[in-house]
Order: C-alpha cells, then structure tokens, then sequence
C-alpha cells in the first residue's frame, strides 16, 4: 500500500460525530427557553407594549413569542384608561392576557369654513381649526371665534371612547350705514316695549286667575235649603196654622151646643128617703 493512500482509522469519523453532537446538545442547552404571549382586548386598535416595546395593536395577529420569565404589559388607546400589568412567560406554555380598558374621554374633531379659528371648550382655550382633542366624559360647552365673524356656539355630550365631529359654520359681521343702524336702534326699542307690555300683560292675567282660583263659589239658592233660617220660620207658620184651626173649629162648636140649650130648665129627679 502506498504511503499518499492510507485510510484513515475507523475510530477518528466516530469520534468527530460524536463531538459535534455533544457541542450541539451543548449549544441547545445554552439556548434560553421561550413562550408566548397571547392579548385578549374588546377594544380594538389600542397599541400593545411589551417591555417598552411595541409589539402590535389589539387583535394582535399572532402570539408574541417571548423569553421566559417575567415581563412588562402595557395597552394604551385614546379615550382609555391605560392598562399595566407584570406577567411571567414559563417555557413552551403560552400565556393569555384579557385586558379591559375603561373608557375615559372622547375625541372632539372640531372644524370652521374659516380655517385658524379660535375654539373655547367650556371658556378654555383649546387651540385653533381645525382641532382633534381628547375632551372628558360629560356635558360641555363649545365655542369657536375669529375676528370679523359671529361666534360659533354649541354644545356637546361627550361619550367615552367615541369620535365627535363639529363644523362650524361662521358668518362674517354685515356693515350697515348710520342710517340703517338707527333704525334697527329703534326696532330694538320697540321690540323690548312690546315684550314688556305681553310680560305685563301675561302677569296681570295670571294674577287675575289666581284670585278667580281663591274667590269661592256662589251657592244656589235651593242648595242646603234646609239650613236657612226662612225654611224654618215658614215652616213653623204652618205648623201654627194647622195646630190653631182644629181648635178654633172645636171650641166654636161647643159654644153652639151651649147656645142651643140655654133656657132649659133641667130637673133633676127626687129620691125619697
């Protein structure tokens, strides 16, 4: 056998398999164990942070494989309330998170025909037109003014994790001549007297029915008749008169009898001893 044709050993191919699985067992059991992290959410489109970092917005497409241990979560939308919580990823498991986010404020989009516009959400400066802002649940007022135009009034509830949309529409200030502006003076003047007056007037006529309300009712005559004095007294002269004839009757007609009789000697019969 020539020299540049040895074979090498059988043992030398064995003993290099079996280093390169051992260093790759090695490199595996090096290898940190990982998870997954699964985000539950009935809002949609709220930003979802892990560890700071932004992995996504709710649906999350997939899960989110993560090193295992413990780890950050935060979830945060407009109008929100943010969401934080520490969880742990245990390796080869997935962990799910059901996140519920509180509803906070609303979103205000607030417009004009007349761009740069002043807005005013309950007499405080908000910015200008056109305005997207975060406005807190409730009721609130709304104003937007530019020089040269009428102001802009409105009001709006806000419904929390709602957009809202207003567009306003400002009339610029008309310019009337001396004349024209004391007539309109004296419309005004007239307006307030003849309001005054209907004031007076509808005062005067409600008053009027109070006192018709208070003034009590007339009784009919025939009503609780019973209860007046002249029944009784009528009553008791008839009465006398129904008493008093028989008796007149009677005694006129014993007087008769009497008359009639009178100059009858009436003999009485003798008994003897």
């Amino acid at each position: 056998m020539k020299k540049g044709n040895r074979k090498l050993p059988r043992w030398i191919p064995a003993l290099a398999a079996s280093f390169l699985v051992l260093a790759g067992t090695s490199v595996q059991a090096r290898k940190p164990a990982t998870g997954w992290l699964e985000v539950d959410s009935l809002v949609k489109g709220a930003r979802v942070y892990v560890d700071g970092k932004p992995v996504g917005r709710t649906p999350l497409e997939k899960p989110v494989r993560l090193a295992a241990g413990k780890h950050r979560l935060k979830v945060t939308k407009m109008g929100f309330s943010p969401f934080k919580s520490t969880f742990i990823i245990r390796p080869r498991r997935k962990t799910t998170i059901e996140v519920q986010l509180l509803p906070l404020s609303g979103l205000v989009k607030v417009t004009s025909n007349v761009e740069g516009a002043e807005v005013y959400i309950d007499n405080r400066l908000a910015g200008k037109t056109p305005l997207v802002k975060e406005v807190l649940v409730g009721k609130h007022e709304i104003l937007v003014v530019r020089e040269g135009y009428n102001d802009y009034e409105t009001r709006l509830a806000v419904i929390p994790g709602k957009r809202h949309f207003i567009e306003a529409n400002l009339t610029p200030f008309r310019e009337y001549t001396p004349e024209a502006r004391q007539l309109l003076e004296k419309k005004k003047i007239e307006q307030q007297l003849v309001d005054k007056l209907a004031k007076e007037a509808a005062a005067k006529a409600e008053m009027e029915a109070r006192k018709g309300a208070e003034r009590p009712a007339a009784v009919p005559w025939y009503k609780d008749f019973y209860r007046k004095w002249w029944f009784w007294t009528a009553v008791g002269a008839v009465a006398a008169v129904a008493v008093a004839v028989p008796v007149a009757m009677t005694v006129r007609g014993t007087q008769a009898n009497l008359d009639a009789h009178h100059g009858d000697t009436i003999r009485l019969p003798l008994v003897g001893r």
